[in-house]
This record gives structure tokens, C-alpha cells and sequence, in this order.
């Protein structure tokens, strides 16, 4: 199995820092796994961050509360914990 490096948050400084005090402020204080690992490259977990924010969970017309469905029926479906 692959192994990639996660920056956890009380390790990270500078602009990684920033990011993740804005992740989590946006996320109920949680850093998920999957955004940890781009954390290697400060600019571009932003721009993921950005990316998502801009076309779920309030970004379309169906609502927080269709959204979160839509995605929790969707990872049970894959078996994905996220």
C-alpha cells in the first residue's frame, strides 16, 4: 500500500497554517484525511479547498441539507468513509 505524508494541523506553519485554520473553521473543526495530504503544497490544497467549496454543500441550488444527502447516500454506496 502507497504511503503519503499528512502535515497534521498542529504541525503545519506559514501558509499551510492559514489554510487549515480556514478549513476547519469552515468544516467544524475537522481537517479530513483526504485534504491533509495535499497539504504538501500549501497553494494548491487552497485551491481544492476554493474548487469544493464553490460546487457542493451551498455552491448549487439544492440546499446544505439535499447536499449532505446526496453525498452521505453516494459514500455509503462506494464504501467510503468520507
Amino acid at each position: 500500500m502507497a504511503y503519503i505524508q499528512e502535515i497534521e494541523a498542529d504541525q503545519a506553519e506559514g501558509d499551510l497554517k492559514a489554510v487549515y485554520e480556514e478549513m476547519m473553521e469552515q468544516w467544524s473543526g475537522r481537517l479530513p484525511s483526504v485534504l491533509k495530504v495535499v497539504g504538501l503544497h500549501p497553494q494548491a490544497l487552497k485551491r481544492l479547498k476554493d474548487l469544493n467549496l464553490s460546487v457542493t454543500f451551498g455552491g448549487s441550488t439544492l440546499g446544505r441539507r439535499r447536499e449532505e444527502m446526496i453525498a452521505a447516500s453516494i459514500s455509503a454506496w462506494n464504501d467510503c468513509i468520507y
